[in-house]
């Protein structure tokens, strides 16, 4: 038999990137070789007797290392990980347990692996092994790696799918040694009509981080993107951002990193906002007529490979990781990816906005302001 897939996540963070990740490989592998809880546990099972079952299959945990999978804290303020009851301690636990080849995948947030000796067991366990990146800005190259490394692991591709290509690439060192900043090479999100909708439903833009690097463009510096900025977000499904939301958003730099946070942004009168609104007043008993747009990324200059200084370097872009929040915060309301284009001037940024709820691509134009 093919070994198995099992995706451990948290889900206050995790569950949109688990629910992409099960779908994109659903359609590599198929079903029957990928299992994620909330679509594949049956009813009065439990994830470890689950995992158990398939023993004989080689068992591979994939763990979903959000920002919150190991920071989460309860109520009374300590962390989640060093309670017995914590779910993804249990999952954990279980593929320890079980033997399972475990794959960490570093997300979007997380800037560096942890060390075995400040994580309390079973998750120090993630300190002895290889990790992975897991990037909404690059996701469509990680999944490549990761889909070749299960193909190795004895996961078997669905007939008559073609598995996607990968640029040969070291995978990130265990967990103990100094690990690099995560890098952003240029990617595109999944385009899918695919097995698994996504949870959230809305519109979303922007990012955070902070770094190091100056720009040399023709001998001089290039513009820093720091300042005012007015955003055009145009609706789903439309070719321009004529029509679409307008966003005040700040943006600061810091060398090659971004950091950005809207103003308050008023949806109670957007269409594209009403299924969301709708689910928002039947669960929470209040009314959801404002978003803040957060997120992270970096500037890259196409070429900037690291290869010869005399190679030809072209325009600057953003590569962004894009989250909505709600106005108390808390969970995101949706996530995605910017991927644009930045004018010479450094006045204007003309790009795409991948949404995972909608699987969708918005058009975004950012004008800074005098």
């Amino acid at each position: 038999m093919p070994s198995r897939v099992f995706i451990s996540y948290r889900s206050s963070d995790g569950t949109d990137k688990a629910t992409a990740l099960a779908r994109d490989l659903d359609e590599l592998f198929g079903e029957d070789q990928i299992f994620l809880d909330k679509d594949d546990l049956p009813a009065g099972s439990r994830w470890r007797d689950e995992i158990a079952r398939t023993l004989d299959t080689s068992p591979i945990l994939l763990v979903l290392v959000t920002p919150n999978y190991l920071e989460a804290r309860h109520s009374s303020g300590g962390l989640c990980i060093e309670r017995a009851d914590d779910p993804v301690r249990a999952e954990l636990a279980a593929g320890v347990d079980a033997g399972a080849h475990i794959v960490p995948l570093m997300c979007d947030g997380v800037a560096k692996t942890p060390h075995g000796s400040d994580l309390p067991a079973p998750f120090d366990q993630l300190a002895e092994r290889t990790w992975r990146r897991l990037r909404a800005y690059d996701w469509r190259q990680d999944l490549a790696r990761l889909a070749a490394d299960l193909r190795a692991l004895g996961v078997v591709p669905r007939d008559g799918v073609v598995q996607p290509a990968v640029t040969p690439s070291a995978p990130l060192p265990f967990a103990g040694s100094a690990a690099a900043p995560l890098d952003a090479t240029t990617g595109s999100a999944p385009r899918a009509t695919r097995r698994r909708a996504l949870l959230a439903a809305g519109a979303m833009l922007v990012v955070a981080g902070v770094g190091s690097a100056v720009f040399v463009l023709g001998g001089r510096k290039a513009p820093s993107l720091a300042g005012r900025w007015r955003a055009s977000v145009g609706r789903r499904g439309a070719t321009t951002s004529r029509d679409g939301d307008v966003v005040m958003v700040t943006i600061e730099q810091t060398g090659d990193n971004l950091k950005v946070a809207s103003s308050a942004v008023d949806i109670e009168r957007d269409p594209d906002w009403q299924r969301l609104r709708a689910m928002w007043q039947e669960q929470r008993g209040e009314a959801l007529n404002r978003v803040f747009y957060r997120g992270e990324g970096v500037v890259r200059i196409d070429g900037d490979d690291g290869v010869s200084a005399d190679a030809p370097r072209g325009p600057r872009r953003v590569l962004l990781s894009v989250r909505v929040d709600p106005p108390a915060g808390g969970d995101p309301l949706e996530t995605g990816a910017l991927r644009g284009a930045i004018d010479p001037d450094g006045n204007r940024i003309r790009g795409r906005l991948w949404l995972n709820g909608e699987q969708a691509e918005r058009v975004v134009d950012l004008r800074r302001e005098p």
